[in-house]
């Protein structure tokens, strides 16, 4: 089986020979990344040709398409996604008129066709990151946003789909541009504390979950499945999760939203993409610590059909995850996750 073979049957629980792997750094990986680019103007001076298997991020100091400065550290793959320095959006009461990017732009894509020529039958995953929740924080303000969700409701529903409709515009030319070469559209949105959500469930499910549902609604009819990935203890939304047809989970902390509580309800109703605990396992570099939980996961996690796709952390460099850590793990993977023997 090639890499999207792999990938696909683990997601459809369709009997693969063995977990998925993306392990990129370490050169094994049956996913290909592919990554929505800034507009021309949001691209640093002088910047190389862009190819979309290429992530371009904003140069410190300038505006990215929705009006945010970022400041982060110079060194790239460091870790240190950055911050906004000023929240654009300084008033509900502008939303008519704040300059909302263009999600049919088509520099996004530039560079597509070079970057799927080299896809080599891997599983395309484009990226496109800060779903709806994150960007929302980012364009008003972190507590700003949190006060105003309950505060302004209804304000903040309009703000929630100028955003969401971002992200649509994003998948509907990925459908028609990728000709079905574009397997998987890939956000992020951070919903957990480490020991709850920002917000109530209750007001999740009212003002967030059917605008994942229109989104999740039309990745699907535009022939992709969706990885979403969110960090913290979300337990409270693990059914919500499967019942809005999200079809891959991202997991970096597995011990926190907690391994057995994982496998009973999420295990075998959607496809599960995780790597060792990045605050705990990972860079404790114990050899012997970071395998027996692969091996747990995989044993709780997997099911006979499928359904698991291991993962490296990309940025671990400024948690203290070695090379070293990454290699057990992926070896873990590789000894532990065969199937269909």
């Amino acid at each position: 089986m090639n890499g999207y073979e792999i990938v696909k049957r683990n997601i459809s629980f369709d009997n693969p020979e063995r977990v998925g792997l993306r392990f990129n750094s370490l050169g094994v990986s049956d996913v290909f990344r592919i990554f929505v680019q800034p507009p021309e103007r949001c691209r640093p001076v002088n910047s190389p040709p862009v190819r979309m298997d290429k992530k371009i991020r904003t140069a410190p100091g300038q505006a990215d398409e929705w009006g945010c400065t970022w400041e982060s550290l110079e060194e790239e793959n460091s870790g240190d996604m950055g911050q906004v320095l000023n929240p654009p959006l300084k008033s509900l009461d502008d939303l008519n008129t704040f300059p909302f990017p263009d999600p049919y732009d088509p520099h996004h894509f530039d560079g597509l066709e070079e970057a799927l020529s080299l896809s080599n039958d891997k599983f395309v995953q484009m990226n496109s990151p800060f779903c709806i929740f994150e960007r929302m924080h980012f364009l008003y303000g972190f507590s700003e946003t949190l006060r105003d969700l309950a505060l302004e409701p209804q304000k903040m529903e309009a703000l929630i789909d100028k955003v969401i409709a971002y992200q649509i515009g994003i998948v509907e030319t990925a459908g028609k541009l990728g000709k079905g070469r574009i397997h998987c559209f890939d956000t992020t949105d951070d919903w957990g504390t480490q020991t709850n959500m920002f917000i109530s469930p209750k007001m999740w499910r009212s003002l967030f979950k059917p605008r994942y549902k229109k989104l999740i609604d039309t990745i699907h009819a535009h022939g992709m499945v969706i990885r979403f990935h969110t960090d913290g203890r979300i337990n409270a939304i693990f059914q919500d999760l499967i019942e809005l047809g999200v079809d891959i989970l991202n997991i970096h902390q597995p011990l926190l939203l907690g391994i057995d509580e994982v496998a009973e309800k999420l295990s075998g109703k959607l496809c599960l993409e995780v790597s060792a605990d990045i605050q705990q396992t990972l860079p404790s570099c114990d050899e012997q610590r970071i395998k027996n939980e692969v091996k747990e996961i995989i044993q709780k996690w997997c099911t006979p059909k499928g359904g698991l796709i291991g993962i490296e952390y990309r940025y671990g460099k400024v948690l203290g995850i070695s090379e070293q850590a990454l290699r057990w793990e992926l070896d873990a993977f590789q000894q532990y996750g065969k199937l269909n023997k």
